[in-house]
């Protein structure tokens, strides 16, 4: 009944223009006051203010400062013209430049925001000179952008493995194979759209030396996601460690090698990326409140007796997170979407067998999705804007790009091997 209570409140108070934060917080102190639980308002803050205080959350900050370095500058031009070098010769090639800068800046940042404004800020009108129509470019500059938070490093993963208890090392693993899968559709949408519509039938292939020469130009960049994963994978580092090292390395790519980013410019970076963690670090604060109450009121333990009554199925199981997942998804950012419902699916998920780190790639894959669906999908804006087209008419355009997904969201989901034989290989 409370858990019941709680979803019903957090849904309307979300629809209702409620400011997340708000909406978490009202979540978590109405079942107190209506329900008479007896439990005093002061453990609110106290859980509040012990949600952001783990150091290991200092990575979070840290890999966004990362991330802001690398995706200002000269750093997305040249991964999109070695991207055109691999992938530009193909039917529909200059759609394949999309996704494949897309997966490589995703590599970099780790975010998808970024990787949606970097590329589609130049792609976009490249595809509609090309013959594209502006709402499918739009579109697929703001499914492929998702990408980056599914392949490593992800954020999303971090705090999935920060608030489970689940290895870091082993999330990244598992989310390399399921991002090139994601890409690898995207890459076969657009191979249809371009030939299909003779809009982009295809040219000759680069040379060895010009590609050659966009590799070594791009290289400084592309060693980037080689430094934090092989630290974190060789257990020369902790995740917290890696994103230090990120940061320092991408001040050094960025002002002394391509030398497009300037001391000057550092101190808006940083506000802007002290921003953006604030608003994570808060979300994360409120969550943990909330993530108090379920804890007590025992809810993991009632949803797991819900979903066994309903099927005793690992596969069912995994299609109701996949619903919930996606609802959320419309309506919510990446991170209070993960933050709200690990807590209740984790317990759920072992008692049906399933891998935790498994469940993890499937709860960031199902918010990716998220983030280019209306009515709230964030990279789907950005596409908008950078575009000038209205969000309506970008989501008709994507209808081949959503298919896409779902396929790679249900192979993912109930194909384990492609999350876990990476993990399996290094543990």
């Amino acid at each position: 009944m409370i858990l019941l209570f709680v979803v019903a409140v957090f849904l309307t108070t979300v629809f209702l223009g409620f400011p997340l934060v708000w909406a978490i917080l009202i979540s978590a102190v109405l079942p107190i006051m209506v329900f008479d639980l007896g439990y005093p308002l002061q453990a609110l803050y106290l859980n509040f203010i012990g949600g952001v205080e783990p150091n290991h959350f200092i990575a979070i900050p840290l890999f966004i400062v990362a991330g802001e370095l690398m995706s200002r500058g000269g750093v997305g031009q040249r991964i999109i013209t070695f991207s055109k070098e691999l992938f530009g010769f193909m039917p529909g090639g200059l759609g394949m430049v999309v996704v494949g800068a897309s997966m490589i800046f995703g590599g970099i940042s780790g975010s998808a925001i970024a990787d949606s404004a970097a590329i589609g800020s130049v792609m976009i009108k490249n595809m509609a000179k090309r013959g594209y129509t502006p709402a499918f470019a739009a579109g697929l500059v703001a499914a492929a952008g998702t990408i980056g938070i599914i392949i490593p490093p992800s954020i999303p993963m971090l705090i999935y493995g920060f608030v489970g208890g689940v290895s870091v090392k082993d999330l990244f693993l598992a989310g390399t194979v399921p991002g090139l899968l994601f890409g690898l559709l995207f890459m076969i949408v657009c191979y249809r759209v371009g030939k299909s519509t003779g809009c982009d039938a295809g040219g000759h292939r680069t040379s060895t030396a010009a590609l050659s020469k966009s590799f070594l130009s791009t290289l400084p960049a592309l060693m980037m996601p080689v430094l934090i994963l092989g630290g974190i994978f060789s257990g020369f580092v902790t995740p917290t460690e890696a994103a230090a090292l990120a940061v320092i390395y991408g001040l050094v790519v960025t002002m002394l090698i391509y030398r497009d980013f300037h001391l000057r410019d550092l101190p808006k970076l940083m506000t802007d990326a002290f921003v953006t963690s604030a608003i994570v670090m808060v979300v994360i604060g409120a969550t943990s409140v909330l993530g108090w109450l379920i804890t007590l009121e025992q809810m993991p333990t009632i949803l797991v007796g819900f979903v066994q009554s309903v099927s005793s199925s690992p596969w069912v199981f995994l299609l109701l997170v996949n619903i919930v997942m996606l609802v959320l998804g419309l309506v919510l950012d990446p991170v209070p979407a993960i933050l709200l419902t690990a807590p209740l699916f984790l317990p759920t998920a072992v008692s049906f067998g399933v891998d935790p780190v498994h469940l993890g790639v499937i709860m960031v894959c199902n918010v990716a999705i998220g983030l280019f669906t209306p009515p709230v999908g964030a990279t789907l804006y950005v596409a908008s804007r950078i575009s000038g087209v209205g969000v309506l008419s970008i989501a008709r355009a994507m209808a081949p790009l959503y298919i896409a997904a779902i396929i790679a969201l249900a192979l993912i989901t109930y194909v384990p091997a492609i999350s876990m034989t990476l993990v399996h290989a290094f543990r």
